[in-house]
């Protein structure tokens, strides 16, 4: 199934909201006429958030290459990024079938696509400086049997084929693609697609800020109920590469209003109600604690904590260290609780997170 964008990721994606730093743009692709048209501004796709769709109308093109206008972002404001296409000496056609699991905006996304016949570029230009999440809708709604390879170049995350039927919904592999790259001061992202079976497509294209799908595995779950009525779960969302420094700590499902920050450890452990508290420590070894200048958080009223983790400075009892490639890193989370009325503390499960 699809990898879920994280509540960290989706913050970020809509405090990018008129914020000049990054852009969000969606880009549906096939024909502006043909088929069902184009997703409505309420849609949001595998991404789950909604914004307004650009279309990026194939037939069109009266060449192996062409440059949009500059796009507009999910909330319908211009922007200076441009869409260039560039077919790689093949001609672009816009097809529309009417895939049989597919009605409303899922249609108007998935049903139109682009044939481009061979190996292509989708190139966007403008963009600024940051780490952008990238899905890439390439299923053939006319067959399952139908392939299609994407990459992003510079991304961390590999070549993937796509493609399958609309009948489970958005599909990580079936339906999309995702990749997270960090893009450069005046550097281009570029879409590649490649033919894996017989045909290619694509259908639609979403760029947002952030490192969007959560990663690394749990373990030592659940927690111990807290006075939310739930455990308290920790994740971490952004890239496991290095290179990109680009991890978000997250703390969901835990008391209102309530403190808490986050320990690490390259160590598993196990410890039942250290110190008097109600939960579980499930580390061991040489703790750090995220406890410096603005990393003791309160939880408001979501019930949620959220740190960006700077990977040259993971605390530990010694001082700081700075992942490398390969480094295994276990994460939990410490928070005040109370169990019929007394003042006690309760942990998250545990995450281990394997560096590249």
């Amino acid at each position: 199934m699809s990898r879920l964008i994280s509540l960290a990721a989706m913050a970020a994606f809509t405090a990018s909201f008129g914020q000049a730093q990054q852009q969000s743009i969606f880009v549906d692709i096939g024909s502006a006429t043909a088929g069902a048209g184009a997703p409505s501004g309420t849609f949001g796709g595998a991404a789950g958030a909604p914004g307004q769709w650009n279309v990026f109308d194939l037939d069109s093109v009266a060449g192996p290459v062409t440059v949009s206008p500059p796009l507009n972002d999910i909330t319908g404001n211009p922007t200076g990024v441009t869409l260039t296409w560039d077919g790689l000496t093949v001609t672009p056609l816009s097809l529309f079938f009417d895939e049989a699991c597919s009605i409303g905006d899922d249609q108007a996304l998935m049903d139109d696509c682009g044939y481009v016949g061979g190996p292509s570029q989708f190139r966007f230009d403008g963009l600024n400086q940051g780490t952008y999440t990238v899905i890439t809708y390439a299923m053939a709604p006319d067959s399952a049997a139908f392939l299609t390879n994407v990459a992003v170049q510079g991304s961390v995350d590999p070549a993937q084929d796509v493609g399958g039927d609309f009948c489970l919904g958005y599909v990580l592999g079936v339906t999309h693609a995702e990749h997270v790259v960090a893009v450069g001061a005046g550097q281009p992202l570029i879409v590649d697609i490649s033919v894996t079976t017989s045909f290619d497509s694509i259908n639609g294209i979403q760029i947002f800020p952030g490192s969007g799908p959560s990663f690394g595995t749990s373990y030592c779950g659940p927690a111990v109920t807290n006075s939310s009525g739930s455990p308290a779960e920790v994740s971490v969302s952004g890239s496991p590469a290095v290179a990109l420094n680009d991890l978000t700590l997250v703390c969901s499902s835990m008391p209102m209003n309530s403190f808490g920050f986050f320990l690490v450890s390259q160590t598993q452990g196990f410890v039942a109600n250290p110190g008097g508290s109600q939960g579980s420590l499930c580390l061991g070894g040489a703790i750090g604690r995220y406890v410096g200048p603005g990393q003791i958080l309160n939880s408001g009223s979501a019930g949620e904590i959220m740190l960006p983790a700077d990977l040259t400075m993971i605390p530990s009892p010694t001082g700081f260290i700075t992942a490398a490639p390969g480094d295994v890193f276990n994460f939990t989370t410490w928070f005040r609780d109370s169990s019929m009325g007394t003042a006690t503390s309760n942990f998250s499960q545990g995450i281990e997170v394997t560096f590249q």
